[in-house]
């Protein structure tokens, strides 16, 4: 089927109808502060899925597949892990943002371990969050060591994706 019958989108509203059901046996106005805060967050997230989702479908049209096969695709071996590594902290946002982009080169032909090196490098060596939060929050010193001290993630992460394909197989894309 697919859309709002598949398994983790029914998981999800089964934790909605727990939640209502809680709220509404505490006492005072949780339901309404619930459903407050649900839709603020709605209001905030809602247009940057979006526009990421809109984005991913115009970049899935424009990618050029050979070349995404060519530099990210299961051949591609240690360079597409490389590469997922060295474009990952570059992207921004969070995975509001960066999953609808990595289903995209996915489906232009991308590999799985380069795309889990990227999503590592991104998690890890994300280059907004760095600048704006852990440099001004936690000092030059402390994200100096974060960063020596997880260097290996996104490419092991990218390796051992790879043996895990050989093993069990590529997912389809969006599954």
């Amino acid at each position: 089927m697919g859309g709002i019958f598949e398994p983790g989108v029914m998981i999800i509203w089964g934790m909605v109808v727990v939640a209502l059901v809680i709220a509404m046996r505490q006492p005072g106005a949780r339901l309404r502060q619930g459903v407050m805060r649900g839709a603020d967050m709605f209001l905030v997230n809602g247009p940057k899925i979006g526009v990421a989702i809109l984005a991913a479908g115009f970049i899935s049209q424009i990618l050029p597949e050979d070349i995404v096969a060519a530099w990210l695709g299961e051949s591609a071996g240690w360079q597409g892990i490389l590469i997922g590594c060295a474009v990952g902290p570059f992207f921004p946002g969070g995975p509001l943002v960066i999953m609808p982009l990595v289903l995209a080169l996915l489906k232009a032909g991308a590999g799985v371990p380069a795309l889990i090196a990227l999503l590592t490098a991104a998690a890890t060596w994300g280059l907004h969050r760095i600048f704006m939060f852990e440099i001004p929050m936690m000092g030059g010193r402390f994200t100096a060591l974060r960063l020596v001290s997880s260097i290996a993630l996104p490419p092991l992460a990218g390796l051992l994706a790879a043996l895990l394909v050989q093993v069990l197989g590529a997912p389809a894309p969006g599954h």
